[in-house]
């Protein structure tokens, strides 16, 4: 029997070997498009990120209309208006990471005209794991993985989804803090912005530190497993149960306990303090007022709780890249 006549391949060589008459994109070009568009997706495809996002936009009003009808009764010789925008809005940016715990520094004269409205914080959690949980671990469940790496090597993958967490950290928590700095600047008014400028810069650098922190810890949950949900509800209870709980043991007797340093809202809380060069700062305990001393060279100290808070963004990124590397690539 004869061998069957093979067809022409001219047809398929047509277009297989046709040259790329495209543009083509550098490597940052694809990082940023790959960060954006998943931010563009999640809005489009997640209702409840609407609504925490309205929620959060309601608190800034609500607390915005408490500030300028309460400015009258805050006003005194010993509280300036530059004062009112320094103690309000650390008091903002500080409540993103307080639950369980709170600290404060005395003024030398007792003034006080801190103000805080509770339940942001945990929105803000909830919109972060909401929203990140679901960042790489979709693309092990819709089995996408392999369409990243035919255009971008495993690292580039990694950076894109840092960069997406970062992008969207900055839209829902630095630029509305910012907005706000300005928004107090305006409504009280007499204030003198260059001394009000560091406020601005701790304000940036702040949010920009629990967004990298909170990109950290919830990605690499979220390479562990293919199920957002699973990734997003383990980190929520672990960091919302050891901010409650771990935090009430540390701060409960004379001083503070080594046990803050398994809680990372507690640690980022720290940080805020030891950004503006706060040496000591008081908590309430079970046994009244206490003073935790940062740099008596005696217990917790300000450059350990910053080495371990580097420490879980450390390991968090590198949990990301180990799964990346080695789990993915089977």
């Amino acid at each position: 029997m004869s061998e069957p006549t093979t067809s022409s391949d001219a047809y398929v060589r047509k277009f297989a070997f046709r040259p790329f008459d495209g543009i083509r994109r550098g490597r940052i070009y694809r990082l940023w498009a790959i960060a954006w568009q998943w931010w563009i997706h999640e809005w489009k495809r997640s209702r409840a990120v609407k609504v925490l996002i309205s929620f959060l936009i309601f608190t800034f009003v609500i607390m915005n209309m408490f500030l300028f009808s309460m400015r009258e009764f805050m006003f005194s010789d010993q509280i300036t208006n530059n004062d009112l925008l320094e103690d309000n809005l650390l008091t903002m940016i500080r409540g993103i990471v307080s639950f369980g715990i709170s600290f404060f520094v005395e003024t030398g004269d007792g003034a006080s005209s801190s103000f805080n409205l509770g339940g942001t914080s945990i929105f803000i959690l909830i919109l972060f794991v909401m929203v990140g949980s679901g960042l790489i671990a979709d693309d092990i469940s819709n089995q996408t993985t392999e369409i990243y790496y035919s255009k971008l090597e495993r690292h580039e993958y990694v950076l894109g989804k840092f960069l997406a967490f970062f992008i969207f950290g900055n839209i829902v928590l630095t630029f509305p803090y910012v907005v706000e700095f300005f928004l107090l600047v305006v409504g009280l008014g007499n204030i003198d912005l260059i001394s009000a400028l560091p406020v601005l810069v701790h304000v940036i650098v702040f949010t920009e530190i629990i967004t990298i922190t909170y990109s950290a810890i919830i990605l690499a949950f979220s390479s562990i497993t293919n199920r957002r949900l699973y990734a997003g509800l383990t980190t929520f209870m672990l960091m919302f149960t050891s901010n409650m709980i771990i935090s009430s043991l540390a701060f409960s007797g004379d001083s503070a306990g080594y046990e803050i340093f398994l809680d990372v809202l507690t640690l980022l809380l720290l940080t805020s303090y030891i950004l503006l060069g706060t040496t000591e700062v008081d908590y309430n305990s079970f046994r009244g007022v206490q003073t935790l001393h940062l740099t008596d060279g005696v217990g917790i100290e300000s450059w350990m709780i910053l080495g371990v808070l580097g420490l879980y963004i450390l390991l968090g990124f590198l949990i990301v890249v180990f799964q990346v590397y080695w789990r993915h690539s089977k």
